[in-house]
């Protein structure tokens, strides 16, 4: 029961005008204060006409012109609206075709009317442009597609279908995958352990098999498989990453050991289109005495802050600097703030070209159809039968919070951002059984270290396994009579046709051949891979049982090594120091390591076959005693001497002016006309309005795209 408020009956009370009703609650008598709270009431009015930005009438006209619909609609990330809305293309479509508009309407949806579209769905075999599609193979791909069609159906009814028919669509889905042979068995969930993790990221350390654009692509895939395997998230919020997202910090020991390093990524961009969720910070501390630098986020994060001059201090701009930082007495840590300008750019940045070359963009970040393949390249080069993807960090990272008994369930969710353990078990844990399932029923002794070698992707190296075609079986698909006909129609088209190839008809009839010869390389390819992946390991199996010494028949291409890339491979691969300051020093020097690498050119991927204008190297002949060095340096000079002096020469001057791999700077085209092509293609069709143009050979700035021309023409001899 509320308790009564007391009330004071002093002479002083009744003196203020106001009076107290039976219910305690206090009010005006005095009728002569009217005018002073009616003058008040204007008072307060006129502030808040003249505080505020917009008059009443601004608001009552947005208040009749708002759109609740805009704000009441399902709100769904770009990706997923272009499958709705490709759905619904797909099922209008649908009745366009069988010439059945009324059926059209979504109200008079039916389970018959279901079962008609999807079985046309899945007979198409043709998209926009008559470009042939992949086909269905799973009949999970089934299931998304009747998930997506009744978000189609839920966006234009505003309610959702009626659960009966849900219900009912099962079976047809069952019935519809056995009529069209859909597989039931769906994409393996291959699981990056950290014993393959290891493989890959010293795969990318040491090969010049996979050549990126810039080198900083590489240390970027690199950083990216370390933080991907850390902290278990999703590709597409690591790679939206921003300086501010990045907290930097000198921390105390507690243990009273040497101060370190503490690095803590807040990733913010993670399934923001469900709802705002909160940030979740990934706080990891510097590891003192690791085996190998390998797996230390910390060398190559602090190299490209190093190299972009992220830190607000001046000062602090190398890693002999930051060995000489401390923590004042009573004090537990010393930040190391960034720069506030850097705010808003992302650590992981695209590589775009240039007329000079590759360089990384200011502010583009990373995309994940270019993080994709350079993973799954890496993979492939590591010699695994399954395919790497980004996702394969965040499967291994989810399996082993789950089964360390440090994370609990609620963390693990928080980790993950997931809202319950149902998604996980649902879609990350894989279908493989990790369990030594025989030893703990007969209650032996778990052979965990054999059940984990069974588990990962490791086990199935093989650098025998067939990653490309070789140059026969490319060119057997010019016999397939799908393009044999194509290559005949356009023989035909050449004999009846003034000047064919400017033709538009000749040209579209060539994007055709090209298409289709692209799509059987890619058929035959995976056929080739199938076939090995059965048929090797029994010739295996007869040779040994033959006697027969089974030999590798892959014949490997050492490349070289960049110098700069060799430097990077022995710091971070050094063994630890023996004492603190050998540790500090390995340390730092795999940092400047770092560093020199953020900003050199790679050149690119290394192509499997030669480019068709790609000529020969000039190098003076090489005497027993000459060093590599020795000879790079002269063949250096050489051409050097050959654009300046020859009439026509066949080397790029851009190109040897460039900071490439030696090879590409001092290439010989064939011809001068193929040096003409290169320089048009590769240098002129690259140059922006606003680029700042330099012949970095002759050390001379352009002002314009003509002046390179003339400059080219006159100075060095290249035709343009």
């Amino acid at each position: 029961m509320r308790r009564r408020s007391q009330v004071e009956s002093s002479s002083e009370s009744d003196y203020n005008g106001s009076s107290v009703n039976d219910s305690g609650v206090e009010s005006e008598s005095d009728l002569t204060n009217v005018d002073a709270s009616a003058d008040k009431n204007n008072e307060d009015e006129a502030w808040l006409s003249l505080t505020k930005d917009h008059p009443p009438e601004h608001y009552l006209q947005q208040l009749e012109t708002f759109d609740e619909r805009e704000y009441t609609k399902e709100d769904y990330k770009d990706s997923s609206t272009r499958l709705i809305d490709h759905m619904e293309d797909q099922w209008n479509q649908c009745w366009t075709f069988l010439k059945s508009d009324h059926l059209r309407d979504y109200a008079t949806v039916s389970v018959g009317t279901l079962y008609t579209f999807f079985d046309w769905l899945l007979d198409q075999r043709q998209g926009k442009g008559g470009r042939k599609r992949r086909g269905t193979k799973y009949a999970s791909s089934l299931g998304t597609y009747w998930k997506v069609f009744r978000l189609v159906y839920e966006r234009a009814m505003g309610v959702r279908l009626d659960g009966k028919m849900n219900r009912s669509m099962h079976r047809v889905l069952r019935k519809i995958a056995k009529k069209h042979g859909l597989k039931k068995v769906g994409r393996d969930k291959a699981c990056m352990y950290v014993e393959d993790q290891t493989l890959v990221l010293h795969t990318n350390l040491v090969t010049a098999e996979k050549r990126y654009p810039h080198g900083r692509c590489r240390i970027q895939a690199q950083f990216y498989l370390q933080i991907g395997g850390f902290t278990a998230n999703r590709p597409k919020a690591i790679l939206a990453l921003c300086y501010r997202h990045i907290r930097v910090t000198l921390l105390r020991d507690p243990d009273g050991g040497p101060h370190r390093v503490l690095l803590e990524f807040t990733f913010e961009f993670t399934k923001e289109f469900l709802g705002i969720k909160d940030m979740n910070t990934f706080p990891l501390p510097e590891i003192i005495y690791d085996e190998s630098l390998i797996f230390s986020p910390h060398v190559l994060l602090l190299g490209m802050l190093f190299h972009d001059q992220a830190f607000a201090a001046y000062n602090l701009t190398s890693p002999e600097e930051l060995s000489r930082l401390y923590i004042p007495p009573g004090r537990n840590e010393l930040p190391l703030r960034l720069n506030r300008k850097l705010d808003d750019i992302p650590v992981l940045r695209k590589a775009v070209q240039t007329p000079n070359g590759w360089t990384i963009s200011p502010h583009e970040p990373l995309p994940y159809s270019t993080l994709l393949p350079w993973i799954r390249t890496l993979g492939q080069i590591t010699g695994f039968a399954q395919v790497t993807r980004p996702y394969s960090l965040r499967y291994a990272g989810g399996k082993a919070f789950n089964e360390n008994g440090n994370v609990s369930e609620a963390m693990q969710n928080l980790m993950m951002g997931h809202a319950s353990i149902g998604t996980f078990l649902k879609h990350y844990l894989s279908r493989r059984v990790t369990v030594d399932t025989q030893a703990v029923v007969r209650g032996i002794q778990p052979q965990d270290a054999l059940m984990r070698a069974a588990c990962t992707m490791s086990r199935s190296i093989d650098h025998r396994r067939p990653r490309r075609l070789t140059p026969e079986q490319s060119a057997s698909v010019n016999d397939h009579p799908v393009v044999r006909s194509l290559l005949d129609q356009r023989e035909q088209l050449k004999r009846t046709l003034t000047n064919a190839t400017k033709h538009p008809k000749y040209q579209e009839l060539n994007r055709r051949i090209n298409r289709e010869k692209q799509r059987r390389r890619h058929a035959l390819l995976q056929d080739v891979k199938e076939r090995w992946e059965y048929e090797q390991p029994v010739r295996d199996v007869e040779q040994q049982l033959a006697g027969v010494e089974t030999k590798d028949d892959l014949k490997v291409g050492h490349i070289a090594l960049l110098p700069a890339q060799k430097e990077l491979v022995d710091a971070i691969l050094a063994p630890p120091g023996l004492t603190f300051d050998e540790e500090l020093g390995r340390r730092n020097t795999a940092i400047r390591a770092v560093m020199r690498y953020c900003g050199i050119q790679e050149g690119g991927m290394c192509r499997s076959r030669p480019r068709r204008w790609s000529g020969r190297i000039i190098l003076p002949s090489k005497s027993e005693d000459a060093s590599q060095l020795d000879l790079a340096e002269q063949a250096f000079e050489a051409a050097k001497v050959s654009v300046y002096k020859e009439r026509r020469p066949r080397i790029c001057f851009v190109c040897l002016g460039e900071d490439l791999p030696m090879d590409q700077r001092i290439r010989s085209f064939y011809s001068s006309g193929d040096l003409s092509k290169h320089f048009k293609s590769k240098h002129l069709e690259r140059i922006k309005e606003g680029d700042s143009l330099e012949c970095k050979l002759c050390q001379l700035p352009l002002k314009h795209k003509m002046h390179l021309q003339r400059h080219a023409l006159q100075v060095h001899g290249t035709v343009s």
